[in-house]
C-alpha cells in the first residue's frame, strides 16, 4: 500500500535542537539522584518501579547512568505530576536495596539521541 504524504505539510516546525511530537507523546528526563546500576537486575527494584509508574512507550538508561529518558503518553503525565509519583516511592524503593527516590527529579527532555 502506498503511503500518502499529501496532508503532512508541517512547514516551519523543523527547528534544529527542538523535540517535536507528531502524536500525543511527551519525553521526560528522570534523574534518580544516584546510579541505577544495581537497580535493574532483579524484579521489584527501583528501575522497575519507576518504569511501572511511567508506563512509557519507550525508555532508555545508560549502563552507568542515574538518568532515564522516557517517552510517555502526553495525556498521562506532565513533569510535575510524574516527579511527585516517583518521589512517593520514597526511601525504600527497590525492596531490600532501599534505594532513595524521595529527591528524584523529572523535567521535560530537551534532547533525544539515537545511536
Amino acid at each position: 500500500m502506498a503511503i500518502s504524504r499529501a496532508n503532512t505539510n508541517i512547514t516551519g516546525t523543523h527547528a534544529q535542537g527542538t523535540i517535536y511530537a507528531t502524536g500525543s507523546l511527551k519525553a521526560f528526563l528522570i534523574d534518580a539522584q544516584a546510579a541505577l546500576t544495581t537497580e535493574d537486575d532483579t524484579s521489584g527494584e527501583a528501575m522497575e518501579q519507576i518504569i511501572a509508574i511511567c508506563q512509557p512507550h519507550m525508555y532508555y538508561s545508560a549502563d552507568t547512568a542515574q538518568t532515564i529518558t522516557v517517552i510517555c503518553d502526553a495525556h498521562s503525565w506532565d513533569a510535575t505530576s510524574l516527579q511527585r509519583q516517583i518521589r512517593n516511592l520514597g526511601t525504600t524503593a527497590g525492596g531490600s536495596n532501599n534505594f532513595d527516590l524521595s529527591s528524584a527529579t523529572v523535567v521535560d527532555a530537551s534532547a533525544l539521541v539515537a545511536s
